[in-house]
């Protein structure tokens, strides 16, 4: 049951209102009067400490708070989608657990090969795995939505590989969110809007505080409240008479609350004692397939029944550290950080036919745990004219599934998913060891060199060696080429070696069959050739330059190329051939199964161009704009035959044409005294979509987002806008029919959508900065 809280907007907004006092003037900041405008700085891709983020070695990109607050978004997801070309993440609906923690990609590469760092540690992955025909199938990656906006002070998006700096995992790239530090004022928002169709509405309350203590520590809380409702875009189903609409297609229902607390504490000799705690509690529900009344439903529901799949997630990341100086050219840095993910299941509105009419109609399926804590030691040292970082790493982790309740699973199992089986129950861990170097060579003002080399060890597959070149060189004051060159891996995710789950149906002559997903190690899925997982491994190359011609204006464009042998795929559904494979299908009633195996070799390869250009006409008026293009290519050059030689067209298809292959971005932010207008038009090139071994194309589209804000007084800021404002909406399919997925089905738009279906939201916002 979805716990929902009631953010009463006008009320709330006339108490800001109230709080104004008598003030009509705008006071303007120091910085505003003054016409100064700091140089961006950013931590991400070198152990150097903060740099401007122009004049680093490799491509390097950053989302500011102020342009988060504009965005009118309220879920970092979101904003990253909202800013970057080449970062995608459709909203899935029917897809099981997908629907409540959505998967997304950057460059066309799998959210497992993006790494995610906050204030530069590792952040933990979610509990969940993508096991359903999803941008994202077959990953487990870190849910991006577990974190509150208001608590950051910049997003920083590191567009490289980086396993021989961060370890596992940073084969696409690294976003590393920073936190807001010492000096930001107080302030609560309210947030409250809904679709043009009247459905989908959200209301959103946070706060950020920050309480100064001695010698500039700070503590920083931030409080985020959210309720989600659900759109409702599904099509009729024609199963039944009359054809209604039955099944949900949209976002879903959801309540999201979220804690973040932040705090440094400095001390004597050099040393700050620091420390963070990130919380997140959220419900949500979203349907399967509707069911018909039918024989077996009869006794329970004589009209048939919507199947609710429920979603309660609870997560956590605790962080201590203590970092000091050994001198003015030395430092040190030791943290240790425990992170946790749960994602327990239940399943209402539903039945077990096996169970007839003492079935019951609610069920408790189980859940998935993950656990990670990482602890580091991260040394510096400065000379003349090099720079070496280095340090050492250990890491636990541990993965879990809880089995349901017997009547979630027995028999037929619960409609519109199936409960863990005592078999699926797993308690699995593992550790691994790691040590690093990192050198900043500077053999002229011009030329910048740096190496990186990484050792890790992991205590279920073995060792891995990764290194990495990166260089730049400044041709003249306004031009600088830049390029690198690394080697990298991702280790398999526990939740890919260790995940199964299994359903029964009982087939046209009363015979029960089982099929599902098996552990990599199962007897089902060794029959049927499998592995025990290895890394993937990568290669990753970039090239490109950076062009200054002014202070207030910079175009960037790099090329890069990234190949990743061993990937890591679930296979389709496969059935026994041999007599052998029957054998043991026939032992464990099994009737198709699939399984985590290292599959194909991939590569990606693509562009990036960037132009911003900012103008400050007076110390109250000034624009920014700027153009981000993305193109990039993802194929399989090659796979294990043995494993996918037949298989389910759509998982090519989801990898090399699920995605636009080109992306655009234009982004201004217009500011003139107390009013701010920020305005964003997105373009996505068109994808595909497989279905009975059939491409089906969606054709390119255009999106437009508007936010305008008034500063009432130096305390009060109200907005209006909205996302997707001319009503973009995907095409339907296209000359494919039938009661599931089709123009004229319960599904007709594609699960691939890379800015979903619901159409057009508008909101209302205001805050208050005391």
């Amino acid at each position: 049951m979805i716990k929902t809280f009631k953010i009463k907007i006008v009320i709330c907004c006339l108490t800001l209102t109230s709080l104004m006092g008598s003030e009509d003037l705008f006071d303007e900041d120091i910085e505003d009067i003054l016409s100064i405008k700091s140089e961006l700085k950013v931590e991400i891709g070198s152990r150097d400490g903060a740099r401007n983020y122009l004049s680093s070695n490799t491509p390097i990109d950053v989302i500011t708070a102020k342009q988060i607050e504009h965005s009118g978004l309220t879920s970092l997801i979101d904003v990253l989608r909202y800013f970057v070309a080449g970062f995608n993440a459709p909203e899935t609906s029917v897809a099981d657990g997908s629907d409540h923690v959505r998967a997304y990609t950057l460059r066309g590469m799998s959210a497992d090969q993006l790494l995610v760092l906050v204030n530069g540690k590792r952040l933990h992955t979610s509990a969940l795995l993508h096991v359903n025909g999803v941008i994202g199938r077959g990953a487990s990656h870190v849910d991006l939505d577990t974190i509150a906006l208001k608590s950051i002070e910049r997003v920083e998006i590191l567009r490289d590989g980086a396993a021989a700096q961060y370890g596992s995992d940073a084969i696409s790239g690294v976003i590393n969110i920073i936190l807001k530090g010492i000096g930001h004022k107080n302030s609560i928002s309210l947030h409250g809007g809904a679709r043009k169709n009247g459905d989908g509405e959200q209301f959103q309350a946070d706060t950020f505080l920050s309480i100064p203590l001695n010698y500039d520590g700070f503590v920083n809380i931030t409080l985020d409240a959210k309720e989600q409702k659900q759109t409702q875009r599904a099509g009729t189903d024609s199963r039944l008479s009359p054809p209604t609409v039955q099944t949900h297609a949209g976002v879903p229902d959801a309540t999201n609350y979220k804690a973040l607390l932040y705090t440094e504490i400095p001390q004597q000799g050099d040393i700050t004692l620091y420390a963070q705690m990130l919380l997140n509690y959220r419900e949500s529900e979203a349907s399967a397939f509707f069911r018909p009344a039918c024989e077996d439903s009869a006794p329970i529901y004589s009209s048939g029944f919507l199947p609710l799949i429920s979603a309660e997630i609870f997560d956590y990341s605790a962080l201590i550290g203590i970092n000091g100086r050994f001198s003015d050219t030395a430092s040190w840095d030791f943290s240790n950080v425990l992170g946790q993910n749960n994602f327990h299941y239940y399943v209402n509105n539903s039945m077990n036919y096996s169970l007839g009419s003492s079935s019951p109609t609610s069920f408790d399926n189980g859940s998935l745990n993950f656990l990670q804590n990482t602890a580091t030691l991260d040394l510096q040292k400065h000379f003349q004219d090099v720079k070496i970082a280095g340090g050492i790493e250990y890491r636990y982790e541990n993965y879990a599934i809880t089995a349901g309740d017997i009547s979630s699973y027995s028999g037929t199992a619960s409609q519109g998913f199936a409960g863990f089986h005592p078999d699926n129950a797993i308690d699995e861990h593992r550790d691994s060891y790691a040590i690093y170097v990192d050198s900043i060579y500077s053999f002229s003002e011009d030329l910048l060199f740096e190496v990186a080399l990484r050792y890790e060890d992991y205590s279920d597959f073995g060792d891995s060696t990764n290194g990495k070149l990166a260089l730049s060189y400044t041709l003249m004051p306004e031009l600088m080429f830049r390029s690198s060159a690394s080697t990298g891996f991702r280790a398999p995710a526990l939740a890919q070696s260790y995940y199964s789950q299994t359903s029964s149906f009982v087939d046209t002559k009363g015979v029960l069959n089982t099929q599902g997903t098996f552990r990599n190690d199962h007897e089902v899925s060794k029959s049927l050739n499998a592995k025990t997982l290895e890394p993937e491994k990568s290669n990753h190359f970039t090239i490109g330059a950076v062009y200054q011609p002014t202070s207030n204006s910079a175009f960037t464009i790099d090329y890069f190329y990234v190949k990743v042998e061993d990937k890591i795929m679930l296979t389709p559904e496969l059935t026994a051939r041999s007599q052998e494979q029957q054998e043991v299908f026939a032992k464990y009633g099994v009737s198709a199964a699939r399984f985590f195996t290292n599959a194909a070799t991939t590569h990606t390869q693509g562009v990036d161009i960037k132009l911003n250009y900012s103008h400050l006409f007076s110390h109250t008026s000034n624009v920014d704009f700027g153009i981000w293009y993305n193109y990039n290519i993802n194929e399989i050059d090659k796979k294990d035959r043995s494993i996918l030689e037949n298989e389910n067209p759509e998982i090519k298809t989801l990898i090399e044409r699920g995605q636009p292959r080109d992306s655009l971005k234009f982004l201004t932010n217009y500011a003139f005294q107390k009013i701010n207008t920020a305005f964003n038009i997105s373009r996505y090139g068109s994808y595909e979509q497989s279905r009975d071994s059939v491409n089906y194309k969606f054709d390119a589209a255009w999106t437009a987002d508007l936010d305008i804000a008034y500063q009432i007084s130096n305390k009060v800021n109200v907005a209006v806008g909205g996302t997707n404002i001319f009503d973009t909406i995907p095409n339907k399919w296209d000359g494919l029919s039938g009661t599931y997925y089709g123009s004229d089905g319960i599904k007709p738009y594609s699960r691939y959508s890379p800015f979903g279906y619901s159409g057009t939201y508008y909101y209302l916002r205001a805050s208050l900065e005391f």
